[in-house]
C-alpha cells in the first residue's frame, strides 16, 4: 500500500448515502463518520486504524448491511490487533471508556464520551495499552453482556487496577452492547453517566491469573479442556475462509493455491490442504494451521490467537 492515507480518503469520499444512513441508524453521527474517516471500498465499510504514533496500521472491514452471509468484521491483510483510539490517549483525557468493538466506540464518541477499543475483540488487550491507561484518572470498562464480554472486562480490570466496570441494564438482553443501549433502548447520555457513577471495581482474580494476563496481555485458557476447545474452534473456522478473505485462491486438485502473504511472492507458492486444514509455503518457512495463520497475520501470541479465533467463530 504505497499511500495508505490517500486510500483512506478515497474510501471516505466513496461512501454511498445508504451506508451513511445505516451508520446514522446505528447511532453514529455524521461528524464522527467524517472525523474518523469511515469509508467504503465497494464491498465493505472501512474503518481506518492508526497506531500509537499516528501511522496507518490497517482497516477493519465491516460487512455490507445488505449482505447476510460472511464474517461481520474482517481485518485487512497484514493487520494485527491494535488499540483503536490512540488519539484519545495522547491528549491525556480525565476519563475514558474501554468498550468492545469499533462501532460501540464510535457510538460513545457520538455521545461525546471518549472511548477506545481493541481491534482484536474481547479476548485481546495488550499490556502496553494497559500501561497507557495508568495515566488516565478515571477508566471505565463497558463490554458486551455475554460471557466473553464479562471475561474480557474482568481481565482488563485486572490489568488496570483503578478501572471500574459499567453494568449495562438487563433490558439490553443477552449479548447486548453499548449500541443496543443507546439505539434499541433509547438510552441518554445522562443515563449513561449515571451508569458510570454506579460502576464498581470487580472482585480481584487470583494472583496467578493476573501474572499470566500481564505476561501475555490476553485471556488465559484453563489447561483443562484446552485441547477440546482448540479442536472445536478449528472445526468451526475453516482455514481457507480466513485466508481467502485477503488472498485470491484457486483450486489445483485437492489443494488451494495463492500468493503467500508472508513474503514478497510473485509466483503462487502458498498451498492450503483443506482436508488437513493446514497450509505450507514453498517460498518461505511459513506453515501450520488456522491458529498459526492468525498468529502470523495479526502478530498475536498463542492465547491471543485463540481468543481471536473464538471471536471469529461467534460471528459466523
Amino acid at each position: 500500500m504505497s499511500d495508505p492515507f490517500h486510500l483512506v480518503t478515497q474510501y471516505h469520499e466513496a461512501m454511498p448515502i445508504r451506508i451513511r444512513e445505516y451508520l446514522n441508524h446505528r447511532g453514529i453521527v455524521d461528524a464522527v463518520i467524517d472525523v474518523h474517516l469511515l469509508g467504503w471500498n465497494g464491498e465493505r465499510i472501512t474503518i481506518p486504524i492508526f497506531d500509537h504514533e499516528g501511522r496507518f496500521a490497517c482497516f477493519k472491514l465491516s460487512r455490507d448491511p445488505e449482505v447476510r452471509t460472511g464474517p461481520k468484521m474482517l481485518t485487512s491483510a497484514g493487520g494485527k490487533a491494535e488499540l483503536y483510539g490512540w488519539e484519545r490517549l495522547r491528549v491525556k483525557p480525565p476519563r475514558i471508556v474501554v468498550c468492545e468493538g469499533e462501532f460501540d466506540r464510535l457510538v460513545l464518541e457520538s455521545h461525546g464520551i471518549a472511548a477506545i477499543t481493541s481491534t482484536g475483540g474481547a479476548g485481546v488487550f495488550k499490556t502496553e495499552w494497559a500501561r497507557a491507561l495508568q495515566e488516565v484518572p478515571e477508566v471505565f470498562i463497558c463490554f458486551d453482556n455475554d460471557e466473553a464480554g464479562r471475561n474480557g472486562a474482568g481481565r482488563v480490570a485486572d490489568m488496570v487496577p483503578h478501572a471500574r466496570i459499567v453494568q449495562l441494564p438487563e433490558e439490553v438482553g443477552l449479548s447486548g452492547d453499548v449500541t443496543d443501549y443507546f439505539v434499541k433502548l433509547g438510552g441518554t447520555i445522562d443515563e449513561f453517566e449515571q451508569l458510570m457513577e454506579a460502576a464498581v471495581r470487580p472482585p480481584m482474580r487470583s494472583t496467578a491469573i493476573r501474572a499470566e494476563n500481564e505476561k501475555y496481555g490476553t485471556a488465559v485458557y484453563a489447561k483443562e479442556g484446552l485441547s477440546q476447545e482448540i479442536a472445536r474452534l478449528k472445526a468451526q473456522v475453516r482455514l481457507e475462509k480466513i485466508v481467502g478473505a485477503g488472498t485470491v485462491l484457486r483450486s489445483i486438485g485437492k489443494t488451494l493455491v495463492g500468493l503467500c502473504p508472508f513474503h514478497d511472492d510473485h509466483t503462487p507458492s502458498f498451498v492450503i490442504y483443506p482436508l488437513a486444514q493446514t497450509f505450507h509455503c514453498f517460498g518461505c518457512p511459513a506453515h501450520g494451521d488456522v491458529i498459526d495463520y492468525i498468529r502470523r497475520t495479526e502478530k498475536l501470541t498463542f492465547a491471543e490467537a485463540l481468543s481471536r479465533l473464538d471471536e471469529i467463530a461467534r460471528l459466523r
